[in-house]
């Protein structure tokens, strides 16, 4: 199944919207973290919300989500740009024989938050409550009050009970209405996707995006108006972590090189990044030619 991001409008009802079939983009984020059934649930979740969430994103943009829970599930995070390439991780990876059930793994009433941010400065933040106690739900919540734009939102995923844990379907959709909207219409059909027996649908994994917007009953034909391929990216690279070295006290790298070989973890992929007493002197070297 091929990963797809579609983005559009149905015009007569002036309402937008986006649907996704991000399955690939899921099992590889689950593959890189090494994540057990519900841990690679919620990051499922999470992750398709990050590529649902792209086709909001404006220029240079990008989003970091962050819903926090106070279960042994912690915090889970996604970061997104305009172009659909998301990462993201849970705070706690193995999750199972902590919390069998998501709802245990969750274990309440949370927050959920958005920093919107460039390069160089942030350029909005916001927080709510996650009084749902799921991830896209949540986040639906969170943009109709911060945002305050009218948002429905659902996720459906496929995960067989099978090792390597991995995704075969992660169908997401999110709606909002356009200025002059016919709301009675948009409330019509958030009702109908928040509806349990809706994500059940999507959870089987049959329905193609075009069918789930079908579902939505708003008696005209969706336009599309953008594809676009999500990817799981990361954009870690030793030049990065090289630069944040640079950013920590000289005094704080001498012990660092005094104790033998650092090594840094990126919290998205999983990659290692070790640097030898050498390369740590060299930094603190070129450190006190630059001051």
């Amino acid at each position: 199944m091929t990963d797809t991001l579609l983005r559009g409008i149905f015009p007569k009802s002036s309402i937008r919207f986006s649907i996704t079939q991000a399955a690939g983009v899921c099992s590889e984020g689950i593959r890189m973290h090494g994540s057990d059934f519900v841990s690679g649930w919620l990051l499922g979740e999470a992750l398709t919300t990050a590529v649902l969430l792209s086709t909001l994103v404006k220029g240079d943009e990008k989003y970091t989500l962050r819903w926090q829970y106070p279960g042994p599930a912690g915090t889970i995070l996604a970061d997104l740009n305009e172009a659909a390439e998301v990462r993201g991780y849970t705070q706690t990876i193995a999750l199972l024989e902590l919390a069998p059930t998501l709802e245990e793994a969750l274990g309440g009433d949370g927050k959920v938050s958005v920093v919107t941010h460039t390069a160089t400065r942030v350029v909005r933040t916001g927080v709510t409550e996650a009084l749902f106690r799921d991830i896209p739900r949540d986040m639906a919540h969170f943009l109709s009050f911060s945002h305050q734009t009218e948002t429905a939102l659902a996720v459906g995923l496929v995960m067989p009970p099978t090792q390597p844990v991995h995704l075969t379907s992660a169908l997401g959709l999110i709606l909002q209405p356009l200025p002059g909207s016919d709301l009675e219409r948009f409330e019509s059909a958030r009702q109908l996707v928040e509806q349990p027996d809706f994500r059940t649908w999507l959870e089987t994994g049959e329905p193609q995006p075009l069918e789930v917007l079908h579902r939505l009953k708003l008696g005209e034909e969706p336009q599309i108006l953008t594809r676009t391929t999500p990817r799981y990216r990361c954009g870690c690279s030793r030049e990065k972590i090289d630069m944040i070295l640079r950013m920590l006290p000289q005094d704080e790298l001498r012990e660092m090189a005094e104790e033998g070989p650092s090594e840094v973890t990126c919290h998205f992929c999983g990659a290692r990044y070790v640097h030898s007493p050498d390369e740590l002197n060299a930094i603190l070297h070129e450190l006190a030619v630059t001051n």
